[in-house]
């Protein structure tokens, strides 16, 4: 029988979602792991770094963490994790030798265990059938020093050329403890020419600098497979030896912009020295979505969404018109009640001609300007904050009390 290993990435637990827990899709993403483990006779799992959304994860993180590796451990499951960016390295590294028990590999990172060499075994079996290189993000101070008067394409040379020889130097290691074993890298690496869920992400990574951006070549041929993170936008990666990268993505939606990725989990099969892979997409229980157009296309947009299957939908409103955000915003409050979706986030996304006419109505003092009532402007704001009426009464005293103090028309 093949030897089988599951490819995952960037779980991010405890992250919030504007202020919302993600606990519910995160213990819900990993109860269908585990009982894909069974149902796929897996032997091994690789998660490819940012298993924790910050360095210090809360308690119901943790929590989280280890109810997964310790239910791993009971269906005799080999479990490899590297530290991500997102992950404190000395917080992986503190409790690896305990994991060790429970048949966990951790590499977190820092400067003396940026790389191991690890053997990977079918359950219950005495011989390894694979080997996994285990490396966690690099940071450039990890790997060489840096020299005062770099200039960045310089730093960005070097940085690149020293990744390289970190990774021939463990491949050849593992050749020479393991010859003849399929041998599987691992990386939490942003590679050049990877692509993002939208333009916005790909504005953001650019600002990361080019540190951050490493050619796919620094994988040499000998790598049979390498299991990416830090991406979380699930894709193959062009190699010019062929050697077959992948990005895993993240489980589930971590920002609006990610409302449309395809999830899931990479199955590895490996038999006689053969490494075939596939994708499982993983069954998501809240829809992230986003509502954008004018105030009649968003409403026509929620009439017609499908509610989750289990858990409330999160909406993003983008409104391209100006309207009564005080009427618009009790519209769609009502129809979301129907449809089991909370809106998170409301902007507005008005061109510029409409911006300009809406000020020199203020500047020509027009009488139904509304600029001219602030403690109306307060409830316009309150409304696309999300906020309650219930909780605008609750505010008002206080926002008036404030108005008079600065001796502001009311």
């Amino acid at each position: 029988m093949s030897l089988k290993i599951i490819h995952t990435a960037d779980w991010h637990l405890g992250q919030t979602f504007l202020q919302k827990s993600r606990i519910d899709e995160h213990q819900l993403f990993i109860d269908w792991l585990l009982a894909t483990m069974d149902t796929e006779i897996i032997d091994a799992i690789i998660v490819a770094g940012d298993i924790f959304d910050v360095s210090n994860p809360t308690i119901e993180a943790l929590n989280k963490y280890h109810y997964f590796l310790t239910e791993s451990y009971k269906k005799g499951i080999q479990v490899v994790i590297i530290g991500g960016n997102h992950d404190s390295a000395s917080r992986l590294n503190s409790y690896k030798d305990i994991f060790k028990i429970l048949n966990v590999t951790v590499v977190g990172g820092e400067h003396n265990t940026i790389g191991e060499v690890i053997p990977i075994f079918k359950r219950n079996a005495k011989n390894p059938s694979a080997v996994v290189v285990t490396v966690p993000y690099l940071r450039d101070g990890d790997i060489r020093k840096i020299s005062a008067g770099e200039t960045i394409n310089e730093a960005h040379g070097l940085f690149t050329a020293e990744v390289k020889k970190h990774y021939d130097g463990l491949l050849n290691l593992a050749k020479s403890n393991y010859p003849d074993l399929p041998i599987i890298g691992t990386a939490h690496l942003y590679i050049n020419g990877c692509i993002l869920s939208e333009p916005a992400e790909n504005r953001m990574h650019a600002l990361v600098g080019t540190l951050g951006q490493i050619p796919s070549s620094v994988f040499s041929k000998g790598y049979d497979y390498v299991a990416m993170g830090h991406i979380h936008k699930p894709q193959m990666i062009a190699h010019p030896e062929d050697v077959i990268l992948k990005y895993s993505g993240s489980p589930i939606p971590l920002s609006f912009n990610e409302r449309k990725d395809q999830k899931e989990i990479t199955l590895l099969s490996i038999e006689d020295k053969t490494i075939t892979h596939k994708a499982i997409a993983i069954p998501l229980e809240r829809h992230i979505i986003r509502f954008q157009g004018t105030a009649d296309e968003i409403i026509e947009k929620i009439k017609n969404h499908e509610p989750s299957l289990q858990l409330t939908t999160w909406g993003e409103i983008i409104i391209t018109e100006a309207v009564n955000y005080l009427d618009f915003n009790n519209q769609i409050n009502e129809l979301c009640l129907t449809k089991n979706i909370e809106i998170l986030n409301r902007t507005s996304k008005i061109a510029t001609s409409e911006k300009q006419s809406v000020r020199q109505e203020f500047i020509a003092g027009t009488d139904n300007n509304p600029l001219d009532n602030v403690p109306e402007i307060f409830k316009l704001r309150c409304e696309k904050k999300g906020i309650n009426e219930d909780g605008i009464n609750d505010l008002m005293p206080l926002f008036m009390q404030i108005l008079e103090e600065v001796n502001l028309p009311s």
